[in-house]
């Protein structure tokens, strides 16, 4: 369907480039995952210009994943009619893509008055809390959407970046939703941010190209592509992302300081 997307949890390393003089250098023998990296990320901005030629066609499903992850080769596509989107929850969310966050505030509540269990209101609300800064008021959000829907893995995802809990615990939750949604945006770019609290940066880097490669549109994600592949020493290449992510947060809301 066609929700409007929460901005990344603040659990975002927004900090990472800043420190990444002092990656460590990648193994000499990593030099084929270096390039299978590079050629993988190249047919993602490859898709992504095609895309934007193409009035925004969907992304070619052949993609090939960084890593080959292990369930890249079983994908269920569903062919489900969009369901209507209430007409506040746009205005709601043009309001907060132009950074209006009160009016996004009051325009979603607006919407939970006449739908209470409203996903797009509800996760747009989260989105505005995630914005200002309320992490409580976010995470209780998220929690009441779990409560509709205990497989709900944006919501799942939303509440694992905010909290700093069991971190093995998180990742079986998150690779458990990921078994039956291997193309979740959300819940990729969550694992992504989960790994790179441990400096996990294969792993990270990995399931946040797999979040771009699932939601190409989302600014979010293709800066922390960028960071995985910094952090990888493939400078030019993250160059690329950084470009795309300040592309695409021009036209869609960003967590990321864009200074």
């Amino acid at each position: 369907g066609a929700t409007a997307p929460a901005p990344a949890p603040q659990s975002l390393p927004q900090e990472l480039p800043q420190d990444l003089a002092h990656a460590p250098r990648q193994q000499p023998g990593a030099a084929e995952q270096q390039a299978m990296i590079e050629a993988a990320a190249r047919a993602a901005v490859a898709s992504q210009m095609a895309q934007m030629a193409q009035m925004a066609q969907p992304p070619p499903p052949s993609l090939p994943p960084v890593m080959a992850p292990d369930n890249s080769q079983i994908q269920v596509q569903r062919s489900v009619a969009a369901p209507q989107i209430h007409p506040g929850v746009q205005q709601a969310y043009q309001a907060l893509n132009g950074g209006q966050l009160g009016t996004a505030r009051q325009q979603y509540e607006t919407v939970l008055q006449q739908e209470p269990t409203n996903r797009d209101a509800l996760l747009g609300l989260a989105a505005v809390a995630l914005r200002e800064n309320q992490g409580a008021q976010a995470a209780s959000l998220y929690v009441r959407l779990l409560e509709i829907n205990p497989d709900d893995g944006e919501a799942l995802a939303g509440l694992i970046g905010l909290r700093q809990g069991d971190m093995v615990q998180s990742e079986a939750k998150l690779k458990a939703i990921l078994a039956r949604s291997p193309d979740s945006g959300p819940v990729l770019f969550a694992l992504g941010n989960l790994y790179a609290k441990q400096r996990r940066w294969p792993e990270a880097q990995q399931q946040f190209f797999r979040a771009y490669s699932a939601v190409p549109g989302n600014p979010d994600y293709a800066f922390n592509l960028a960071v995985g592949l910094d952090r990888l020493n493939q400078p030019r290449l993250a160059a690329t992302y950084y470009q795309q992510a300040l592309a695409l947060a021009r036209t869609a809301p960003a967590a990321f300081d864009q200074g």
